[in-house]
């Protein structure tokens, strides 16, 4: 009986320890399985993101193609001017005041200068809406070519609102998109511009990467990124050395900017280029992209609030607040017609010169009272109304 129950122990003890061999085996396996698994997706993630980076080498290398598919050849009335890139974006919500802006800077061209105005545009810009634009140079042969740039999906998925759309992220890609352009000159739809620009196209930059309007500092930018004494810049306009972002790699730091921070990007565009490049950005002239402040004593308060050392010279502040060489309609904008900022008369000239006055005047906010609309048939009577 003793001899039995000792076969059933040593039976019962074999079992157990098969079973432990088992259960070993069995979790060597998934462990293995595990580790294949992980190394699957790993391998799947690199793909994916190999995948990524050839598409937007893909995009780049489209949009480069049809920049130079747009492009004619030499233009034979850049022969013997000076030739200045400037770039703007557009939407089709946009467009007019686009075109505006854009005629005020041909206007203003001497002789001697030659634009190359760089409009970049996304998908689903209209054909209409790209012969308002083209209709620039049709006006202004002598003085300026046109190049229209459709971007894709550029920057598709960036914080946007109402207000700012993703076009305004495109000045972020002009050093890619412009490879031979060593400088360029940035400005947004609803700008002015009342002097030739071979004075600015020329400034020392001093090694500064980009150079714009003095911006007060937001909370935000103190709040996350711990700027209190920094250096902010409007980005409404921007002079741009396109050879250093290149030179520096900036593509890569905006886009990793961008990843790492999306949820704190609440000035957009605007937010990059001031933490990104802040130790390589400096102040333009106030007459570069000065504010429609309402009156002067507003200018003032927007200049004071500057700290000590940046803060412009109030006698050249105000020259420049009286004699923009470009003006940045930020509040009031013209095209609202709610109140009337300074240079309102300027720009609606420029909306008549344009060729597009009717379809500015109509798709603005219906605030003026119709009967109003007679002054339009009288230029004294428009001048009055419309002067600042």
């Amino acid at each position: 009986k003793k001899e039995k129950e000792r076969e059933e122990q040593n039976i019962e003890k074999e079992e157990e320890q098969q079973e432990e061999a088992k259960k070993e085996e069995e979790k060597k396996e998934k462990e293995k399985i595990n580790e294949e698994n992980e190394k699957k997706e790993q391998e799947k993630i690199k793909m994916e993101n190999e995948k990524k980076e050839k598409e937007q080498k893909k995009i780049e290398s489209e949009i480069i193609n049809k920049i130079n598919m747009e492009k004619r050849k030499e233009n034979p009335n850049k022969k013997g001017k000076l030739t200045i890139a400037c770039a703007y974006a557009s939407d089709n919500a946009y467009v007019y005041p686009t075109v505006v802006a854009m005629t005020s800077l041909v206007e203003n061209a001497k002789q001697n200068t030659f634009y190359d105005i760089y409009v970049m545009i996304n998908p689903e810009f209209t054909e209409e809406n790209k012969k308002v634009l083209k209709s620039v140079e049709s006006k202004h042969p002598k003085n300026c070519e046109v190049i229209l740039i459709d971007m894709g999906d550029k920057f598709l998925g960036q914080n946007t609102n109402k207000k700012i759309t993703t076009p305004a992220y495109y000045r972020l890609e002009l050093h890619n998109l412009l490879p031979d352009v060593s400088r360029v000159i940035w400005m947004d739809g609803d700008t002015a511009v009342f002097e030739d620009l071979t004075e600015l196209i020329t400034l020392d930059m001093k090694g500064n990467y980009i150079m714009g309007f003095l911006d007060s500092i937001p909370e935000a930018l103190e709040k996350n990124f711990g700027m209190k004494n920094a250096t902010v810049l409007c980005s409404g306009v921007l002079l741009m050395d396109l050879d250093a972002l290149r030179k520096n790699n900036m593509t890569e730091k905006f886009n990793k900017f961008m990843i790492e921070n999306k949820e704190k990007i609440n000035q957009h565009d605007q937010t990059i280029i001031n933490v990104v490049c802040q130790k390589n950005i400096a102040p333009l002239p106030p007459k570069y992209g000065i504010w429609s402040f309402e009156a002067e004593k507003h200018a003032i308060k927007h200049n004071d609030r500057q700290r000590p050392h940046l803060r412009y010279n109030k006698n050249e502040f105000l020259k420049a607040y009286y004699h923009p060489a470009i003006l940045h309609y930020v509040w009031p904008k013209p095209f609202w017609r709610k109140k009337k900022p300074v240079f309102n008369a300027e720009w609606w000239k420029y909306a008549r010169i344009s060729g597009y006055y009717n379809e500015v005047f109509s798709k603005s906010p219906k605030y003026i009272p119709g009967l109003l609309r007679m002054l339009e048939y009288s230029r004294y009577q428009y001048q009055y109304y419309y002067s600042s």
